[in-house]
C-alpha cells in the first residue's frame, strides 16, 4: 500500500486533472474514472468500505456503457477494494463478471489484469487449480503485451502458488531470478516483497535460520522506509521463525510489539500473529491464554477463507486440549483438522491435475492470445487513425505525464499489498522423520492399494508418555532428544516398507503396508518393551521413557478419516489403561 504522503499526493493530481480535462472530452475523461476508483483511500475498514460505495456510484454513473473498457475496469477496481477488506466471495463475483466482460470488448490488457487479479486471491485461499488455470494464461498475455514489469509480478504469483501445494524448490528458483530482476531495476519495494516469498519459500524447505535472516532484512528495509504496517508483518514472520527454533521469549517481545500495529481489519497478519501467540503461549505452560489467541485467529482465518491458517490452527488446538487433559475437545479439534486437512488434499491433487493440464494446453493459449492480439492491434490502428485528425493540445502532454506518474505509483501500492503465507515441507526437521502431510499421503495411497489389489494394511500411533514432565522437568532440549531417540528406535524396528511418521509434537504414525492387525499388535509389543528397555541415563541420569501405542487396520469400505479416529481411540484407550501397552481397535 502507498503511504499517506502518496495519496495526498494523487488526490492532488486528480484534482488538477478533473479541472483540467474538458466535459465534453469524453475519451480522456474514461481514463480518469478508474483511476479516481483506484486511488481512492483504501487503509482502514471505514475507508474500504467508503472505496466501495464510491466504485458503485461511477459504476452506476456509467452502467449504461456495458460492455465497456471503463466499466470492466471499474469492476476490477470494486473488486479489489471487496478482497483486501476481507470480502472474497463478493470480490469473485466482481472478477469474473470483469474477465466476462474484457473477453466480450476483446480487451487483452483487462483479460490479463483480471486473470492474475483472481489467480493471485485463489492461491492464497487454496484453490490451486482456479489459480494455475488464471495465472498461466495471464502471464502469456503479459508477455505478448510487453508488460514486463506485471509479467514479473504474475510469475511472482506462480512461484507462490508452487510453494503453497508442496513444491517450494520450484518456486525459490523463480524468486530468486525475480529478486535480481528487481535489484537490477532498481525495484525496491517489489525486490524486498520477494525477499520475504524467498523467506517462506526456505521455511517450506526447513531451513528456518536462512528464512529468519531473510524476514529480518525485509524487517529492517520495511522499518527504514517507516512503513509500520509492512514492518509488523515482517515481524510477525519473524515471530514464526523464532519459535520454532525454540527462542520463544524473543517471539513473544517481537509479537507484543507488534500488536500495537495490526488489527483485526488485516485480517490474513492478524490471524497468524495470533496463531503465532497461541503457540508461545501453549510452549510457555499457559494453556488458557493460548486458547485466547487460538480464537482469535480463527476468526481471522474464516474472514479471510485461509484454510491453510485453519489447518494448523486445528493442530495446535488439539495439543492445547491435550495439554489441560480435555480429551473430548481435542478429540473436536483432531476432527476439525480432518476436515480442513482432507478439503486441502483434495484441493492439492486436483491442483496438480491442473498444472498439467495447463502445461500441455500451451498451444491452445498461444493461439487464443495471438488472436486476441491482433484484434487488439488491429484496433489500435484504427484508433491511431482517428487520432491524427485531431489536434493536439499541450494539455495532452501534461495529462500524459501525470498518468505515468499515477500508475508508477499504483504499480507500487498494488504489489505491496500481497501478503503471502506458509507452507509445510514433507520432512519433520527434529527427527528427520516423515511429518504430518507426508505420513498421511502415503497412508492414502497405502488404503487405495489395499481396496484395489485387496492387499492387507495397519497403522500403529504411540506417543510418549509423561512428555510433558520431560519437558517441564529437564528442559525441552532433553525433551528434542527423547523424540530423536525415539524416532530412531522406531525406525529400526520396521522393515523398509513401513512409515515411521512424527505427525504431532510427541505422536508418531507408523504405516505398515502388508500388516494384518495380528502382525501390527506383534510389532507395537515389540516398540512397546524395545522403548522401555532402552539405555536412557545417556540422555538424562535416571531418566525413563516409556510409549503408549494404538493399533487398527484396514477393513473393507475403509478411509483415512476413519482409520485415524480408530488408531486415536485405540490411543487414549492405551492411556487410560495406565500407559506403557498396546490397545486395537
Amino acid at each position: 500500500m502507498g503511504e499517506e504522503g502518496d495519496l495526498e499526493l494523487l488526490n492532488k493530481y486528480l484534482a488538477e486533472l478533473d479541472q483540467l480535462i474538458p466535459a465534453d472530452d469524453i475519451k480522456q475523461r474514461e481514463k480518469l474514472i478508474p483511476l479516481q476508483c483506484w486511488y481512492h483511500p483504501s487503509e482502514t475498514t471505514e475507508e474500504f468500505q467508503k472505496a466501495i460505495k464510491h466504485a458503485e456510484v461511477l459504476m452506476e454513473a456509467h452502467q449504461k456503457s456495458y460492455p465497456s473498457e471503463l466499466h470492466a475496469d471499474l469492476l476490477l477496481c470494486r473488486g479489489s477494494h471487496y478482497q483486501y477488506s476481507g470480502k472474497p466471495e463478493q470480490a469473485k463475483l466482481d472478477y469474473d463478471a470483469a474477465i466476462k466482460e474484457a473477453y466480450l470488448i476483446e480487451n487483452m490488457r483487462l483479460i490479463a489484469d483480471g486473470r492474475s487479479m483472481r489467480g493471485t486471491m485463489l492461491s492464497y485461499e487454496g484453490d490451486y487449480t482456479g489459480a494455475l488455470e488464471d495465472l498461466i494464461p495471464a502471464q502469456s498475455m503479459y508477455e505478448q503485451l510487453n508488460l514486463a514489469y506485471w509479467a514479473r509480478v504474475n510469475l511472482s504469483e506462480i512461484a507462490n502458488s508452487y510453494r503453497r501445494f508442496g513444491d517450494p524448490q520450484m518456486a525459490l528458483t523463480y524468486q530468486l531470478k525475480l529478486e535480481k530482476a528487481y535489484l537490477d531495476n532498481n525495484q525496491l519495494v517489489e525486490a524486498f516483497d520477494t525477499n520475504t516469498q524467498i523467506a517462506y519459500s526456505y521455511e517450506a524447505l526447513g531451513d528456518n535460520q536462512l528464512a529468519l535472516e531473510r524476514h529480518q532484512k525485509s524487517y529492517q528495509y520495511w522499518h527504514q522506509q517507516k512503513n509500520s504496517l509492512s514492518a509488523a508483518a515482517s515481524a510477525v514472520d519473524m515471530a514464526g521463525i523464532l519459535i520454532k527454533l525454540n527462542q520463544v521469549d524473543e517471539a513473544v517481545e517481537i509479537l507484543e510489539q507488534a500488536e500495537n500495529t495490526i488489527t483485526i481489519e488485516f485480517d490474513g497478519i492478524f490471524s497468524f500473529m495470533k496463531l503465532f501467540s497461541a503457540q508461545a503461549a501453549l510452549i510457555k505452560q499457559h494453556p488458557e491464554k493460548a486458547l485466547e489467541y487460538a480464537e482469535e485467529a480463527e476468526s481471522g482465518f474464516n474472514v479471510s477463507n485461509n484454510d491453510r491458517g485453519l489447518s494448523q490452527l486445528y493442530t495446535l488446538r488439539n495439543q492445547i486440549y491435550l495439554s489441560i487433559k480435555d480429551y473430548q475437545s481435542a478429540h473436536q479439534a483432531l476432527t476439525d483438522y480432518l476436515n480442513v486437512h482432507h478439503k486441502l488434499d483434495q484441493l492439492s491433487l486436483t491442483s496438480r491435475n491442473s498444472e498439467m493440464r495447463a502445461r500441455f494446453n500451451t498451444d491452445k493459449i498461444e493461439a487464443e492470445n495471438q488472436n486476441l492480439l491482433s484484434i487488439q492491434l488491429i484496433k489500435e490502428k484504427e484508433l491511431a487513425a482517428l487520432e491524427q485528425n485531431k489536434r493536439l493540445q499541450n494539455i495532452i502532454i501534461i495529462l500524459v505525464a501525470i498518468i505515468l506518474i499515477i500508475v508508477t505509483i499504483y504499480a507500487v501500492k498494488q504489489v505491496k499489498r500481497k501478503q503471502k503465507f506458509k507452507d509445510l515441507a514433507l520432512t519433520d526437521e527434529l527427527t528427520k522423520l516423515a511429518n504430518r502431510r507426508h505420513t498421511y499421503a502415503l497412508a492414502k495411497t497405502y488404503i487405495n492399494q489395499a481396496k484395489t489389489e485387496h492387499r492387507q494394511f495397519s497403522v500403529i500411533s504411540f506417543d510418549a508418555d509423561h512428555f510433558k514432565k520431560v519437558n517441564d522437568t529437564l528442559g525441552h532440549d532433553i525433551g528434542d532428544k527423547v523424540l530423536i531417540k525415539l524416532a530412531k528406535i522406531a525406525k529400526e524396528l520396521m522393515r523398509k516398507s513401513d512409515t515411521v511418521g512424527r505427525v504431532g509434537g510427541e505422536e508418531f504414525l507408523i504405516l505398515l503396508p502388508g500388516a494384518n492387525e495380528q502382525q501390527a499388535y506383534d510389532i507395537a509389543s515389540r516398540l512397546i518393551v524395545r522403548i522401555a528397555d532402552a539405555d536412557w541415563d545417556t540422555i538424562a541420569p535416571e531418566l525413563k521413557q516409556t510409549v503408549s501405542a494404538g493399533v487398527t487396520h484396514y477393513q473393507n469400505g475403509d478411509n483415512f478419516e476413519n482409520m485415524l479416529l480408530r488408531v486415536d481411540n485405540a490411543l487414549y484407550q492405551a492411556k487410560s489403561a495406565g500407559r506403557n501397552c498396546v490397545k486395537t481397535v
